[in-house]
């Protein structure tokens, strides 16, 4: 008995075996296997709609306490909110890797909700609480599979999205900015959507003129969206302009940002192939831009969700544009910057890398957008 015992579980281990070396060699098998909704997308089935007008359905909003009122220790920032003159309005990222749905229900829970509220907001939307006034909703993010796969289900599922952030955006308009200056921000999937937002809402309108600046951070944003009043912001004061950057090791991949990842471009889901991406480097300001890591006024590591803050570090990391992906190399021994790093692609830490130098960003463009 114990020998068939023994034997079977040699078996399950060198089937184990086999499976691993076939899913690493085969990762496209590997994403549909753990990640893929076992359902074709159906409007039918997907979670509620968010109402705006309710503060639930927003993360986080100026007269509300949230994470993205947090200051970091040590650095004498202060929360600017309630003086701010100026409106941000911040698309947040995926944080939903569910295989249940193609699209979260806006309220949702668990580590969907940990990583937006404990991560996101903590970490990406808190650079802006120093000057502008913070508008973050909550909607119905694809799953993260949609960004993988290139079937008809996966353009639903992110067009379904985007209805969510452009309804959001029109309430914030309409009801909150009340004729202000704004910030268009967001990272990653909400960079998909803030692309798309400022073509088909904001560029050849009126409120193109009381936009200070978009930062579409970590997503494929190409340099040309086919429009003389849509350019990458050239100079640190530069204004009415977008900023990109994806941050890698030089040895890292750059296919997924340079060629295959989807984009919103002249009225369709198309991708990078045959665009030039976007690069303005966040400690210089300016596009195309090249500093060492004495430039770096101070990067932040993550925390878990119910610890304090960390400090911020300085010359954590150096930063290049080259071929429209920045180039960053973290001092480890400076500060952990390491966790959910995989093949040198930093996308992650696309703000914590440089959360000092982006607050002072925001800063410098909204001064010279006044003088503008």
């Amino acid at each position: 008995m114990f020998r068939k015992f023994v034997y079977g579980l040699a078996a399950l281990l060198v089937v184990g075996a086999v499976t691993v070396l076939y899913l690493s060699m085969n990762p496209d098998v590997a994403q549909r296997l753990f990640l893929k909704p076992g359902a074709p997308f159906d409007v039918a089935s997907a979670p509620p709609a968010p109402d705006y007008k309710r503060p639930e359905s927003w993360a986080s909003l100026p007269n509300m306490e949230d994470p993205a009122d947090t200051l970091i220790p040590g650095s004498g920032y202060e929360d600017g909110q309630a003086d701010a003159q100026v409106d941000v309005f911040f698309i947040h990222p995926t944080t939903y890797y569910s295989k249940d749905g193609w699209n979260a229900a806006y309220d949702e829970g668990g580590e969907t909700r940990e990583l937006l509220e404990a991560g996101v907001l903590r970490f990406q939307a808190s650079t802006f609480n120093g000057d502008a006034r913070i508008y973050a909703p909550r909607y119905r993010q694809a799953t993260l599979y949609s960004f993988m796969g290139e079937g008809e289900d996966e353009q639903k599922a992110l067009a379904f999205a985007y209805e969510d952030v452009a309804r959001a955006f029109r309430y914030f308009i309409e009801t909150y900015n009340q004729g202000r200056p704004f910030i268009l921000a967001a990272h990653s999937q909400g960079s998909l959507h803030g692309m798309r937002l400022l073509q088909e809402r904001i560029a050849g309108t009126p409120l193109a003129n009381r936009m200070v600046a978009a930062y579409l951070v970590g997503y494929s944003i190409p340099e040309d969206m086919g429009r003389d009043d849509l350019r990458p912001c050239k100079e640190a004061y530069s204004t009415g302009c977008y900023l990109n950057w994806n941050s890698i090791s030089a040895e890292a991949d750059r296919n997924g940002w340079t060629q295959s990842n989807k984009i919103w471009l002249n009225g369709e889901m198309t991708t990078m192939a045959g665009h030039r991406l976007t690069c303005v480097n966040p400690l210089t300001g300016t596009k195309d831009g090249k500093a060492g890591a004495e430039k770096n006024l101070g990067g932040l590591p993550f925390a878990e969700a119910d610890s304090q803050m960390p400090e911020l570090i300085p010359s954590v990391s150096d930063a290049a544009c080259e071929s429209g992906v920045l180039i960053v190399n973290p001092d480890e021994d400076r500060g952990d910057f390491s966790y959910g790093v995989f093949d040198g692609d930093f996308h992650i830490y696309d703000y914590n890398l440089f959360y000092a130098n982006i607050r002072q960003d925001i800063r410098t463009r909204i001064g010279a957008f006044w003088k503008r």
